[in-house]
């Protein structure tokens, strides 16, 4: 399901599995058609149940249920077979019981020609399928279900009595999804349609059942997120740390924590900072060799996840992007030598914008206070 292979790889179970069912029975069917899994077979009534044994036996994996002949009618996808006293069969558009009657409604938030679309596809189904009924009945048919879907009669009636010629337009080589905005939209397919045809418009609804109604699942809790990179801030600095981790956030807190724990507890024992021990220890992390050379120790109990990505392989690339671009980052250099050079290259981009910002931002702060300043010498000479 959902794999642009499914329908060919279920061709192909299914031949294999009619091949095999029809070989195995004495007398094969006298008509057989096939769509994907639904199967239309013509045999004697004796011998259905026998046949249904047949099929059912091919694969322990796939069973077959059977529907017969009920009073000269028998239901095919959306068709109705129907056999007459002359022994010819005749069709009829057919939903089954169950059925709302549900298609796309006119007052839907959807482009004008995708609903004119479906109406017309619906009138094509209907007139196509529908051998016993007159046109009358075909056109009151329609009527009926296009009005319950909230069609204008008026449109119902153009559609019936000049339906839409062909469109021969060539295929588009290419599609884009656009936003659907009425009035908008319409108007740049349609440019599109003139000036360049490769290009088609797929239109798209942000209206969707996910934006009307709140998720039925409960939130993550923040300690308990996986796959992030997180920062945690220097209590007696504005250094920060970042890192990552595919487990759990609280799970990676811990492991810090007990780095942490373990050098507060040797240098209660009265072991210097300058100790084999301790250096040791420094080793470990980059935050860890902050708190051992400038003596200054971590928030580890609030950490800030400050991305997230569910590929793990993206983790690394993340992490060393946010390295690069928080100034006050006390990670390792060797923790960003595998960083692409055209990464670098966009980074060293957008800091070398953040600090030109910046300095833009100070120059009209000091204009702004120069400006506050003559002001004030201004009113004070008046008085």
């Amino acid at each position: 399901m959902g794999s642009p292979l499914s329908p060919v790889l279920a061709d192909i179970v299914m031949d294999s599995i009619i091949s095999r069912a029809i070989n195995a029975a004495n007398i094969p069917p006298q008509f057989i058609r096939k769509y994907v899994d639904d199967l239309f077979l013509l045999i004697h009534k004796d011998r259905v149940q026998e046949v249904l044994e047949i099929f059912n036996l091919q694969d322990e994996n796939i069973k077959f249920t059977c529907e017969v002949e009920v009073d000269g009618k028998l239901p095919y996808l959306d068709m109705l077979m129907i056999q007459t006293g002359e022994g010819r069969i005749k069709t009829d558009w057919y939903s089954k019981p169950i059925s709302s009657g549900r298609i796309l409604n006119f007052f839907s938030f959807h482009p004008i020609h995708q609903k004119l679309g479906v109406a017309t596809n619906f009138i094509n189904r209907v007139r196509t399928l529908s051998t016993i009924r007159t046109e009358e009945e075909k056109n009151q048919l329609i009527r009926c279900q296009l009005k319950s879907n909230d069609y204008p009669l008026h449109l119902i009636n153009r559609m019936l009595h000049q339906p839409r010629p062909p469109e021969v337009a060539e295929t588009p080589n290419m599609y884009r999804s656009v936003v659907h905005i009425p009035g908008l939209t319409p108007t740049i397919r349609r440019i599109l349609r003139q000036n360049v045809p490769s290009v088609g418009i797929a239109c798209s609804n942000n209206n969707t059942v996910k934006q009307l109604y709140k998720t039925a699942k409960d939130p993550v809790p923040y300690m308990q997120k996986s796959n992030v990179v997180y920062k945690i801030a220097c209590r007696d600095c504005s250094g920060c740390y970042i890192g990552m981790t595919k487990n759990q956030l609280r799970t990676r807190m811990y492991g810090h924590q007990t780095l942490v724990n373990t050098l507060d507890r040797k240098l209660s024992a009265g072991l210097p900072y300058c100790d084999p021990e301790i250096q040791l220890l420094s080793q470990k992390t980059a935050m860890m060799e902050h708190c051992v050379q400038q003596q200054h120790r971590f928030d580890v109990g609030n950490p800030t996840i400050v991305d997230c990505c569910f590929k793990t392989q993206a983790l690394p690339v993340l992490e060393m992007c946010h390295m690069l671009t928080t100034p006050q980052a006390v990670n390792r250099r060797t923790d960003t030598a595998d960083m692409s050079a055209t990464y670098s290259f966009l980074i060293a981009s957008v800091n070398d914008l953040r600090r030109e910002s910046g300095r833009t931002d100070r120059s009209n702060n000091q204009h702004t206070d120069a400006t506050h300043t003559t002001q004030h010498r201004l009113e004070t000479t008046d008085q």
